[in-house]
């Protein structure tokens, strides 16, 4: 008899688009911390599929990166997220 691992399956053939409920979770916390709006063209800058509007970007970008990481602290990761998201956006500076 087989045996089926279907959270390897489902890993492997899972959309571009599948957000975990961490995932979620440290984006919405980005999202309201740093005032995200919705809109296009974020996912340029996190180098996600530019069908996404700018919040499911952000959500695929945390995603992929929890992907990367094995274990990770909750916290730990979104601050971690947020140092690294401050560094790939450009920064704008005004002139006053």
């Amino acid at each position: 008899m087989k045996v089926i691992n279907y959270n390897e399956l489902f890993a492997q053939l899972k959309p571009s688009g599948y957000v975990s409920e961490d995932a979620n979770g440290i984006a919405n916390t980005l999202i309201c911390e740093l005032y995200i709006q919705s809109g296009n063209g974020l996912a340029r800058f996190l180098s996600v599929d530019s069908c996404f509007d700018n919040h499911m970007a952000l959500r695929v970008w945390v995603q992929k990166r929890l992907d990367a990481s094995g274990g990770y602290i909750f916290e730990e990761m979104c601050h971690q997220l947020e140092s690294e998201l401050y560094g790939l956006l450009p920064q704008i500076s005004y002139g006053y």
